[in-house]
């Protein structure tokens, strides 16, 4: 699984999240949130397909909450 999800306590945090991204040149997409993960998040969620950890350090950096990270398999 080469992808990786990042759960959010809000759909907010999650589009504040992607343009952060976007402007460090770090592709991801929102996505809902698989269902058995659903109760970890807000329903949505970003899927960054390369550069995780360093997704996940600017988005730490930015003062966003991450509520979870998990590798899923979206097509």
């Amino acid at each position: 699984m080469d992808n990786n999800l990042i759960m959010f306590q809000s759909v907010t945090h999650v589009m504040k999240s992607r343009d952060i991204l976007r402007n460090n040149n770090i592709f991801s997409r929102v996505v809902r949130t698989p269902i058995h993960l659903k109760n970890r998040s807000c329903g949505y969620s970003l899927l960054v397909n390369k550069n995780f950890d360093y997704a996940l350090d600017i988005i730490g950096k930015s003062g966003i909450p991450v509520v979870g990270m998990a590798a899923v398999d979206f097509v």
